[in-house]
């Protein structure tokens, strides 16, 4: 049988590959492979995706009145009744308030913009029942 002169080429590098780095460098991979690799690739490709899934779910953004939020700041699971005016709410809006500054938008408006500081450092309107009042008819 005649060898192309492609293959004589292609067993000189593997030669030439071998003798510089090893045998191992050139055989196959099936060749050491055995049902405790096989295992532990299963594994390592299952954290892999683990983690890959986490970090999209940490990206991903859903868009809201022409805003991109991210998916973590937006929870479905949340309390709904503002605690600041007592009002009750099914817009998503009021749920990225009442996450951030646990109030609804209207009473972030009113009371906490640019007012953030004293916000957070645990400042809150007096509840009235004039203000509930006014706050309910909107």
């Amino acid at each position: 049988m005649s060898e192309s002169k492609d293959d004589i080429e292609i067993a000189r590098y593997e030669q030439a590959i071998s003798r510089k780095y090893g045998k191992e460098s050139v055989q196959t991979p099936l060749s050491t492979w055995d049902d405790e690799k096989e295992q532990q690739y299963l594994e390592q490709s299952a954290e892999l995706y683990l983690k890959q899934q986490k970090i999209q779910e940490q990206k991903d953004k859903i868009e809201i009145d022409g805003f991109l939020l991210s998916k973590k700041l937006i929870n479905k699971d949340t309390n709904r009744i503002c605690p600041v005016c007592s009002k009750y709410s099914f817009d998503l809006k009021d749920d990225v308030y009442m996450s951030k500054f646990d109030c609804c938008f209207h009473c972030h408006v009113q009371w906490v913009e640019n007012r953030e500081e004293r916000w957070k450092s645990g400042w809150r309107p007096k509840k009235t029942k004039k203000a509930s009042r006014s706050k309910r008819k909107r």
